[in-house]
């Protein structure tokens, strides 16, 4: 499972002459059919959303430097594996739920609820709320369901390190340190920072004209989320919701407000890459042994079993 080696998180090197911005629209608007509007003229009410391949253009530098669903698939495999070696040592045999790509990859909205909603067919499906797993069966219930003494082995103690940590510890053995907690926040700061664009302020307003003209009156596309009709917390999703989303999702292209959004983000994470080369040098070669020594470990337990 080799990590994506370019920086750019899989964009080609993008010549000075015409700007990363420029281009970046120019390969959204080929694929997202609804982001017509001009920039000077109100957003109308868009009849169709971008289709799926406008999904799989959002892709932000910070990504080549985070894990896909296959990675995490692996590792969590691999640190369960370790789980479960610890707790064998300790006298308890427990068998935590395994990690399938698929599954995180089908719960997983990746950067299309980085904007909001923004993908067409999730909006229709599932309104503002995310996909949910298809069973309960998540390692925090299969935990819960531990009688107490093994749950007291399984997590630890400050003084005593349960399984859990272990395992990491185990995992993370003769990796380059890397600071990932600084990378997410950097994450968070480019997305908050990129809201303040003068074009993205503007994409706002033609969002707002756009729901308004769609029989949705909100400020801004945060408003249309935190709506107190919206109970994000219960399974169901109202019609109304679906509805209002999917308004929400055609308005955020056709007013151009996901492609200004996501310009301006990318701009500010690739500033910060190249202002930072040690750091994410540092989170590349962490993530690539990390990887490596569970894709071993995993190796190693099949053969094992096949043996």
């Amino acid at each position: 499972m080799p990590l994506r080696n370019d920086g750019s998180a899989g964009f080609r090197a993008w010549p000075p002459e015409t700007g990363r911005r420029g281009l970046l629209a120019s390969t959204l608007l080929l694929v997202a059919s609804a982001a017509a509007c001009a920039a000077d003229e109100p957003a109308a009410p868009a009849t169709s959303g971008p289709d799926a391949a406008a999904m799989t253009q959002l892709v932000l530098p910070f990504d080549a430097y985070k894990t896909t669903p296959k990675q995490r698939a692996v590792l969590g495999n691999a640190h369960n594996h370790l789980v479960v070696q610890c707790m064998r040592e300790r006298g308890d045999t427990v068998t935590p739920p395994a990690e399938d790509a698929d599954t995180i990859a089908a719960v997983d909205p990746g950067n299309s609820r980085r904007y909001g909603v923004s993908d067409i067919g999730a909006a229709k499906q599932y309104g503002y709320h995310l996909a949910r797993p298809p069973s309960p069966d998540t390692a925090g219930a299969w935990a819960a369901k531990l009688p107490k003494p093994v749950r007291h082995r399984l997590y630890g103690t400050a003084a005593d390190r349960g399984c859990l940590d272990r395992a990491t510890q185990a995992l993370d053995k003769g990796a380059r340190k890397a600071d990932w907690p600084w990378l997410s926040l950097q994450d968070s700061l480019t997305l908050e920072q990129a809201a303040k664009d003068p074009a993205v302020k503007e994409a706002v307003k033609r969002w707002q004209s756009c729901m308004s003209q769609a029989g949705h009156s909100y400020p801004s596309p945060e408003a249309a989320i935190a709506d107190k009709r919206w109970n994000l917390d219960d399974p169901e999703v109202t019609e109304e919701e679906k509805q209002t989303a999917t308004a929400d999702t055609r308005c955020k292209w056709s007013s151009g407000l996901v492609l200004a959004w996501y310009g301006a983000d990318s701009e500010l994470q690739e500033d910060v890459i190249a202002d930072n080369p040690q750091r994410f040098a540092a989170l590349r070669a962490n993530l690539k042994q990390r990887l490596k020594r569970a894709s071993s470990l995993l190796a190693q337990h099949k053969s094992g079993e096949v043996g």
